[in-house]
């Protein structure tokens, strides 16, 4: 059966409550940070940092007033290679950073897509052929890198262990978490997944002399111009792919600039586009999830159904197939939408009666405005 929009939402709200500080106990300031590095601006698709109200399409006033009064924080909207709107609400200023919680994962399917054009891993590879002391173990011995982007390794969602035990190598506790399915049968949200890649990559990269976030550095932000503020790691030096990035919303929105585009920046090519469209397909057991992303999959006949029927400029949010999400907790969103040539980047400060549905319904009206 076809999964609407409110229950991609639903779902992908419920999946994200582990990374709530409230929820599991987790500390935001303990882990020690890892500086930032100087990256260039990119002036064509830079924000100017300010904490005042800039709309450039009046269009977009009541979406950004639904933010305001659901703890919104931040919120920016690119279209087409122009802003149409950035604001900081509430307040907080605009060239703040704010963390991403769950939301940074999405970064970590384009980089390993990356790695696999490189050759340095293959997506469909065992995970034990690099974590060997897994080769003779019932199931992880099964599993593959695809299934832990997907997340449906199989392994528990590793929520207490590593989110609220918060022990000193998160990669090394993930290696011993317990399987709950065969690899392939069952969709798990949690840090698990990305913890084990974390280790993955570590030990692939370390003849490089390089770790998974100066990877990611390398191969997507420096590229791109975007700069964070400081990515989390535990107190043996390891990333937190899963919860640990923080920036601002003017920085996030290059990335989302990036997917959209399928892999270009400013017309040159960062990343294989067909890579990009494979984080953008799910798996066969949840239609909802990619490669790190959050996706408003539709069945395919309903899809040809309608654009045979429809304008999708004039589309709901519940008909536009299109829609990729990374979504944290406390509301924080990426949005694009590659038919509206559309990427929306949003901070929030919980506002448990936010949807999205809602806001994207406000946010696509006002798109589908100018087209």
């Amino acid at each position: 059966m076809m999964q609407t929009l409110k229950d991609i939402f639903l779902l992908a709200t419920a999946a994200l409550a582990f990374a709530l500080p409230g929820c599991t106990g987790a500390s935001r300031s303990d882990p020690p940070l890892v500086e930032p590095v100087a990256k260039p601006v990119t002036p064509e698709l830079a924000v100017e940092h300010t904490p005042t109200l800039t709309i450039e399409n009046a269009a977009y006033e009541e979406a950004a007033a639904y933010s305001a009064s659901h703890g919104g924080l931040a919120l920016v909207v690119i279209e087409g290679d122009r802003v149409a709107l950035a604001i900081g609400q509430n307040g907080h200023e605009l060239d703040e950073a704010h963390p991403l919680h769950g939301a940074s994962e999405s970064f970590w399917g384009p980089a390993t897509v990356a790695a696999d054009n490189e050759a340095l891993l293959d997506l469909d590879e065992p995970v034990a052929f690099t974590i060997e002391e897994w080769e003779d173990v019932r199931w992880k011995s099964d599993m593959r890198i695809r299934q832990l982007l997907h997340y449906t390794s199989g392994l528990e969602s590793g929520v207490y262990p590593l989110l609220r035990e918060k022990p000193a190598n998160q990669y090394e506790r993930a290696l011993t978490l317990e399987m709950v399915a065969a690899p392939g049968e069952r969709f798990q949200v949690g840090p698990s997944h990305l913890a084990v890649l974390g280790e993955v990559l570590r030990r692939k990269l370390a003849p490089k002399g390089i770790d998974p976030l100066s990877y990611l550095e390398t191969q997507i932000l420096d590229p791109i111009g975007l700069e964070i503020e400081s990515w989390e790691r535990d107190a043996a030096g390891n990333p937190d792919l899963a919860n640990g990035a923080r920036m601002t919303a003017s920085e996030w929105v290059k990335f989302g600039i990036l997917i959209r585009d399928l892999g270009s920046w400013n017309g040159e090519p960062v990343l294989d586009a067909a890579g990009i469209e494979a984080c953008l397909e799910p798996s066969e057991i949840q239609p909802s999830f990619g490669l790190t992303f959050w996706l408003n999959t539709r069945e395919p006949s309903a899809a040809k159904s309608r654009a045979s029927t429809a304008d999708p400029s004039a589309a709901r949010p519940e008909e536009r197939g299109d829609i990729v999400m990374a979504a944290g907790a406390g509301n924080q969103r990426l949005y694009v939408i590659r038919s509206l040539n559309l990427v929306v980047a949003r901070f929030g400060n919980d506002g448990r009666d936010w949807r999205d549905p809602v806001f994207l319904d406000l946010i696509t009206a006002a798109a589908a405005s100018d087209l």
